[in-house]
């Protein structure tokens, strides 16, 4: 990872400039022309935190492009880059005659790493991530039931295997929840859905980060031997090529876990203002 930091000495600031996950430099770029990229990664961050986290509303203009350079002590080409980042995620449209106004929250890609990573930091009353589970819930669904017939030998080991290692992890849950989401990989990689493996991969990656209290209620001895038992019946389920069934239990294991986990951290935020 690259560090490097700039003075604005102006306005006493300082921007820790870093590679996102956002930014993959095109083949055969050389390091400086990546530069005015890794810069606009810090405006893009700073600008989706402000509009994702409602400082700046849908219809607000952001500052001019002088303005903006001068807040950051970037280059018009910096700012312009950053400015397009946002447009592509949808966080902004450009005008001409108009400037650049924040769009509603209706038009912002959710499946993009940096909105979705940023909004979840906003997601309060956890809104968002019930969206995401129910997204999970309906995709897992189908694309189990679609895996039924086509896992083979190979895949039911591994299954087990995970199955087994989610037994012997209880008391280390970031290894249970590698083990876990390791059994819907395989599951949902033999449905041979790749669209709907990139959505469900993409939901598994975010909400993993989520606040210690969700951790700490997915974390709980008695809730992970129920998911220890769920993922033993959807194993039955699969391997009797019940397609109907797994599918059913799969669906009901995500909503049945995230109902326990939401409930717990919901709790856990009421007791902290008592």
């Amino acid at each position: 990872m690259i560090h490097t930091t700039h003075h604005l000495k102006a306005r006493r600031r300082t921007y820790d400039l870093y590679v996102t996950d956002f930014y993959v430099p095109a083949p055969g770029e050389t390091p400086g022309s990546s530069r005015p990229a890794r810069f606009a990664s810090v405006v893009v961050s700073a600008l989706a935190q402000r509009i994702i986290g409602a400082e700046l509303a849908a219809g607000d203009v952001l500052p001019t492009e002088a303005a903006l350079c001068d807040e950051f002590g970037f280059s018009r080409t910096v700012i312009r880059e950053a400015v397009k980042t946002l447009e592509e995620r949808g966080l902004v449209r450009v005008e001409q005659g108009r400037g650049t106004t924040v769009q509603p929250r209706a038009v912002w890609n959710m499946l993009d790493p940096l909105v979705i990573r940023t909004a979840l930091e906003h997601d309060d009353d956890l809104s968002l991530l019930d969206s995401l589970v129910t997204v999970r819930r309906v995709l897992e669904r189908e694309m189990t039931m679609a895996a039924a017939p086509r896992l083979g030998d190979e895949d039911f080991t591994r299954l087990d295997d995970c199955i087994d290692s989610m037994k012997g992890a209880f008391d280390d849950y970031p290894r249970f929840r590698e083990a876990d989401q390791e059994f819907h990989r395989i599951v949902m990689t033999a449905s041979g859905n790749e669209v709907g493996l990139t959505i469900v991969r993409t939901i598994h990656r975010h909400t993993g980060a989520t606040s210690p209290m969700i951790a700490k209620a997915g974390a709980s001895r008695e809730l992970l031997e129920q998911t220890v038992a769920d993922h033993r019946k959807i194993f039955v389920a699969l391997a009797s090529r019940d397609a109907e069934r797994a599918g059913a239990l799969i669906a009901e294991h995500i909503q049945g876990a995230w109902a326990e986990r939401k409930r717990v951290a919901l709790l856990d935020t009421k007791s902290s203002f008592v």
